[in-house]
């Protein structure tokens, strides 16, 4: 359920967001107080606190659900994923924000490299095959004239901070959006502390093998320790744990909209705590650039407004899809979950589990798909799934039911039967080697949106963790949608196989089955 607006739950989220944004601006200028007091280089930090960070990301996993920490390494494609992530987002997003930071403060880097998220929403129009809209194009305008302003101290023409730091701003923009963009698949897959202490993990191993930071000369004194722990424990693991409670009690979008106080909070505790000088133009450029932050992050309220019943009487279609918001074009940091939750059905949810189901239903008859008189599954026989935990919905950030899906572990009779062709795995193997993704319907206003693909993650998931080495689906010939959504995500398709229902009739499905 979704908290209402004056919850305690969604105060206590806003303060969590709140907090977790301020200690990554905390983290920033300890960072900036080790490499100017202390001598520490950027290459150091990295690589200790990525090292660090992960080991205690991995124990937390650990303690939570050690079977995924094990079967991840099963998954070669999602191990390929996290260790791209690892370098491209990771490794060089520490890089090259520690290095802006290096050359001109914490304030000031960790400013530029929020223009990453203009980066992030150009890359989304592209993908959309979209002009930016008005929102989008003004938090553009905002983000250039507030680097602009920081860069440039207001004498246009003249760059009034190092080049070196304006560059390495520049590419941590970047990294920004590579580490925002690159995990989304293999974090809905796997889970945000998992995938973000592996890439940790890789990242800093990988950057150790080439800086070799056990021959830099550091003296960790009282002070350069205290700031290193800090970095660690409150700019790292602190921030990260305070924000993920934010969007849990709040929702991604708004948290991701309260942590836009991370440039603000590293400028102010860099001039009060470091006395690093701070110009009116720094100022200007930083509020221009949180501007930005909202315009491009935020998203339009539709469900209130088709609530409140303003404008022109809408269609049941049009009402469906403006029920249902889009993503948000950046909902935090990479480490955050997934947009789309799963859970199981309970018996409340059974009236609107019907109603999509239904509407997969109509989908099949707008696709030529005769399933008789009949409907598949019985109101029986839904419950009786429902009731053993085999059902599954999908949930929004708001908290909106926008599909469900069923994984069962149970044989199916159907696949005993001849197949025209031949499955990867054996059916009549013991134990049982496969699990099966059922009834998969999706509700009209929140397709192609991702969501099917969040359900064939979540369904080999389930599988993974019952200890099933495939899973298996059957579609009609004519659904070729879903057959071009299952083969898209890695299954192949084995033959056809033929099903009886309960009148007799036999009706041909393709085979399909994946790997895991």
């Amino acid at each position: 359920m979704v908290e209402s607006e004056g919850s305690p739950h969604v105060m206590r989220g806003i303060v969590c967001a709140l907090a977790g944004g301020i200690c990554w601006g905390f983290s920033g200028t300890c960072a900036q107080l080790l490499m100017n007091d202390y001598g520490a280089p950027a290459e150091w930090i990295t690589c200790v606190r990525m090292v660090i960070a992960a080991v205690f990301f991995l124990f937390m996993t650990a303690m939570r659900n050690w079977r995924d920490l094990v079967a991840v390494f099963r998954d070669r494609r999602s191990l390929l994923q996290i260790a791209l992530f690892a370098l491209f987002g990771v490794l060089l997003t520490q890089m090259s924000y520690l290095n802006a930071i290096k050359h001109t403060s914490a304030g000031v880097g960790t400013t530029i490299e929020q223009v990453g998220l203009v980066l992030i929403m150009l890359y989304v129009c592209l993908r959309a095959r979209r002009l930016p809209r008005l929102r989008e194009a003004l938090g553009l305008a905002f983000a250039l004239g507030g680097m602009v302003l920081i860069a440039t101290q207001g004498e246009i023409g003249r760059l009034a901070i190092p080049a070196e730091g304006l560059s390495w701003g520049l590419v941590s923009a970047v990294a920004l959006a590579f580490y925002t963009l690159m995990p989304v698949r293999v974090l809905k897959k796997w889970g945000a502390m998992l995938v973000t202490g592996l890439a940790m993990l890789f990242g800093g191993s990988a950057a150790s093998i080439v800086v070799q930071p056990w021959s830099i000369p550091v003296q960790l004194s009282g002070g350069a320790l205290a700031a290193l722990v800090a970095i660690v424990l409150v700019g790292t693991l602190g921030a990260y744990m305070l924000y993920l409670q934010g969007v849990a009690d709040a929702g991604p979008v708004k948290a991701s909209l309260l942590c836009c106080v991370e440039p603000v909070s590293a400028m102010v505790l860099a001039l009060f705590w470091l006395q690093t000088p701070v110009s009116l133009w720094d100022i200007a450029g930083c509020a221009m650039i949180v501007v930005m932050i909202f315009l491009v992050s935020e998203r339009e309220p539709k469900l209130a407004a088709v609530l409140a019943g303003e404008g022109e009487m809408l269609s049941a279609g049009a009402a469906a899809a403006a029920g249902y918001d889009d993503p948000p074009l950046f909902a935090g940091r990479a480490s955050v979950l997934g947009y789309y939750t799963s859970r199981p059905a309970v018996r409340e949810d059974f009236g609107q589990v019907e109603k999509l189901l239904d509407a997969g239903h109509e989908t099949f008859a707008a696709l030529n798909i005769d399933e008789g008189r009949k409907k598949y599954p019985s109101a029986r026989r839904l419950m009786h799934s429902i009731k053993n935990g085999t059902t599954q919905v999908v949930e929004d950030a708001q908290g909106h039911m926008i599909a469900v899906f069923a994984v069962s572990f149970s044989p199916d009779k159907n696949y005993d039967s001849a197949i025209d062709g031949t499955w990867l795995t054996d059916t009549s193997a013991q134990p049982q080697p496969y699990a099966e993704v059922h009834w998969i319907a999706v509700a009209y206003g929140a397709r192609r949106r991702g969501v099917g693909v969040f359900i064939l993650e979540t369904a080999d998931r389930i599988a993974s963790r019952g200890g099933r080495t495939s899973i298996r689906a059957d579609v009609y010939p004519q659904n070729v949608p879903i057959q071009n959504m299952l083969e898209k995500h890695g299954y192949t398709r084995c033959g056809t196989i033929v099903i009886k229902d309960v009148f007799g009739r036999k009706k041909a499905r393709l085979a399909y089955e994946r790997m895991l």
